[in-house]
């Protein structure tokens, strides 16, 4: 298990970041909920979630409107019945670990 350390001000109220670990791409989502953490691929048709709307309480893909949770990461849309893989997250001072 990988911990990475990002600085929270680095991560947009209410919007969307990219980070690389190790090989994969993962999506960070900040909500009035908390902050999320998520695989960046769309399973709708694998195209990339990076400019991803945050809503309330889900995220929206910039390509074809799908919507997934911030809770679970389960699908909302009938683009796709595939929900996104979310990490484990924790604020630790001023930076969030993602255990992934």
């Amino acid at each position: 298990m990988t911990v990475l350390r990002i600085p929270l001000s680095e991560i947009p109220e209410s919007g969307a970041r990219v980070i690389t670990v190790d090989d994969r791409r993962i999506l960070l989502c900040r909500s009035a909920a908390g902050i999320h953490a998520m695989d960046e691929m769309c399973p709708h048709q694998l195209q990339s979630l990076d400019g991803a709307r945050v809503r309330g309480n889900f995220i929206m893909c910039p390509h074809h409107g799908a919507r997934f949770s911030l809770e679970d990461g389960r699908s909302l849309s009938q683009l796709t019945p595939n929900g996104l893989k979310f990490y484990p997250t924790r604020v630790v001072g001023d930076d969030l670990e993602i255990d992934g």
